[in-house]
């Protein structure tokens, strides 16, 4: 196809995308709550208008402009709606009669599987259509494997029923969360930003942190972690929250390199920072059938490690460089930030969302709610100043963000909806299980290591979500029979999920950042690693002795507290402490290996932790005072 056959028709495409953004945005705040439907029928309408979207959105190629709609475009389109209305009609059937897909539902279904996976292929490139294309071979032809891979070839007719004419594969469980509390709080991550949320996190970050040395890069962690928590996006936390804080970091004196690194460790970590953490921590609540709040509570510990490694980082660089806090004049005033107008729409939506959790409602009741709450304090502030007019437009814009970014959402869930149903019907989860069982009767460590791989790799490439619900459909059986505890090993999964992001070659968020600080995105990626070395290191320790997560006695869990807590300082100076003698190399290896033994979940360990960092510490200020004493004197 080449781009005579594209519809010139820009204006009107962009309006198509405008209007059905802010239509999707609707029906996920209404339908799921006030049209009591069969969970199919509201997975094909989320199905049907996320998909189109996505089509919609994301060109085809980059040969094709944006606002150029094609003949494939409309193609897509037409199965997209032609398949989805198909099985919202034939809902009953599929549930009283399974596998009775006729040769119609048969076609659609499998042109409908093509354009699923050609749309995630637009929003997030190739990574996830090839898994399941991959899988998808080895269910039809599993039978020219060797070994242990050896499967007894499915048919296809078997197979494009499981994947289509059910309620698994396109409309399994990972697409009926995306259908309700996933929308729901990806949409009030929309509304917060449209209600000044984003701005407002950024002024309270300054204001609690300017006047300190080092000021902005504290307010670079400060504000990537609370815009983190309701971006569900490191990428955009960066894009957002690094126009601010990266210059000003430069403007100060820190190397562009350090401030990129900064700033993309610290919106990684807002998808692991309570209250609002990310939608894989809701998720984590719906698979393990515990309240969001002990979620949240099992979070802290990690999470304060997490951000005390990078703040005590910042520091030691900040003490390095002799740099001095922001002007007075740039800091924002408090008076400024704490108004009804700036503070209700992120104070009173957030409260109402933990207050119903609290009590025992749904994820999806308490979405409602908390998105409701928004748009009426978003009308309600914003009314008297702008006027009703520019009011509205602000809402429909905040709901067309929405709506995007349901658009590059859905495809990708729906496709690891396909994934997890053929992980399923091949029996490869049980395969790979008996691999890490083998390497685990041994030594569980290298189990956990083995485990990593698959979060890590695919973590470079996919969204956290897809991330996490793949490495836990393959990954977390093996690790459950060898003893890990059920909540840390999610959480386990969510960190490495994240971690992809800051590591060289892909890192993502560091390769963002390096293009605001204009600086070099693998010595930003290194940096961002350096900085939250502790979350490479502590997932392990925590499935390892789960007091970590808050699951033990309180004893454990308090020490554990406070010994990885100077474990992540120890380890922090390590890498950025002023160190100025001929034995800096050593020092800092000494510093990190103690940091290291003080995460051990064993006592023992952790007091020659300790020692080692104390030790060191106390004769690395001698050496630099007889070095001082030496030139005063010379």
């Amino acid at each position: 196809m080449t781009t005579k056959d594209n519809i010139d028709a820009p204006d009107i495409k962009t309006s198509i995308i405008f209007w059905t953004a802010v239509a999707l945005s609707v029906v996920q705040l209404t339908v799921p709550i006030f049209l009591h439907l069969l969970d199919l029928q509201l997975r094909a309408i989320h199905v049907g208008i996320g998909l189109s979207l996505a089509v919609l959105v994301f060109p085809f190629s980059k040969r094709y402009r944006e606002n150029k709609l094609t003949t494939l475009d409309i193609v897509e389109l037409l199965i997209i709606i032609a398949a989805n209305i198909n099985i919202y009609l034939k809902t009953l059937q599929i549930y009283m009669y399974p596998g009775s897909a006729r040769t119609i539902d048969l076609l659609l279904g499998i042109a409908l599987a093509i354009v699923v996976l050609d749309a995630t292929r637009r929003a997030v490139g190739w990574a996830i259509p090839i898994i399941v294309i991959g899988l998808i071979f080895y269910a039809l032809f599993g039978y020219i494997f060797p070994g242990m891979w050896k499967l007894r070839g499915l048919s296809w007719k078997f197979v494009v029923n499981s994947i289509y004419f059910s309620p698994l594969g396109i409309y399994g469980s990972v697409t009926a969360m995306s259908a309700t509390f996933i929308s729901l709080f990806i949409i009030f991550g929309s509304l917060l930003s449209a209600g000044g949320g984003g701005k407002t996190f950024i002024d309270i970050a300054f204001a609690l942190t300017g006047k300190w040395s080092g000021g902005p890069a504290k307010a670079a962690i400060v504000a990537s972690a609370l815009f983190g928590s309701i971006s569900g996006s490191g990428v955009a936390n960066v894009a957002v929250t690094g126009n601010y804080t990266i210059p000003m970091m430069k403007k100060l004196g820190y190397p562009a390199d350090f401030a990129g690194g900064v700033e993309a460790v610290a919106s990684t970590g807002g998808g692991i920072t309570p209250p609002i953490m990310s939608i894989a921590a809701f998720m984590m609540s719906e698979f393990l059938g515990i309240s969001y709040l002990k979620i949240i509570g099992y979070a802290i510990i990690p999470c304060v490690l997490y951000y005390t490694s990078i703040y005590a980082g910042v520091q030691f660089m900040t003490e390095r460089l002799g740099l001095a806090p922001i002007p007075e004049d740039e800091i924002p005033n408090w008076k400024d930030i704490l108004t009804f107008r700036r503070l209700s729409c992120l104070v009173i939506p957030i409260a109402i969302l933990l207050g119903l959790i609290a009590v025992g409602r749904p994820l999806l009741t308490a979405g409602f709610y908390t998105c409701l709450s928004t748009i009426i304090l978003m009308l309600i502030t914003d009314i008297p100043v702008k006027g009703i007019r520019a009011s509205l437009r602000n809402m429909l814009d905040a709901l067309y963000d929405g709506g995007v970014s349901l658009a590059r959402i859905v495809p990708i869930l729906v496709s690891v909806s396909i994934l997890v149903n053929m992980v399923g019907i091949t029996g490869i989860a049980p395969k790979i299980s008996s691999l890490i069982m083998e390497v685990g009767r041994d030594n569980f460590i290298i189990a956990l290591m083995i485990g990593t791989i698959v979060p890590f790799l695919l973590g470079t490439s996919l969204p956290v979500v897809p991330t996490y619900v793949l490495s836990l459909s393959i990954l977390a059986p093996p690790l459950l029979k060898l003893g890990a505890d059920e909540v840390a090993l999610h959480l386990f999964f969510i960190y490495w999920s994240l971690l992809g992001g800051i590591t060289p070659p892909t890192c993502t968020q560091a390769i963002v950042a390096a293009g605001i600080s204009k600086g070099d995105w693998f010595k930003t990626g290194i940096n961002a690693m350096k900085l939250g070395a502790v979350a490479f290191i502590m997932p392990f320790f925590f499935v390892w002795n789960p007091a970590f997560v808050g699951r033990g006695a309180s004893m454990e869990i308090l020490i554990c507290a406070v010994t990885g807590f100077l474990g992540a300082i120890s380890m922090a100076y390590g890498f950025f402490g002023h160190i100025k003698n001929k034995l800096n190399p050593v020092f800092r290896i000494v510093f990190f290996l103690g940091g290291l033994l003080l995460l051990f979940p064993d006592h023992l360990y952790s007091s020659v932790g300790l020692a080692l960092a104390v030790v060191t510490l106390i004769i690395e200020k001698m050496m630099n005072k007889k070095i001082n004493l030496e030139g005063l004197s010379a």
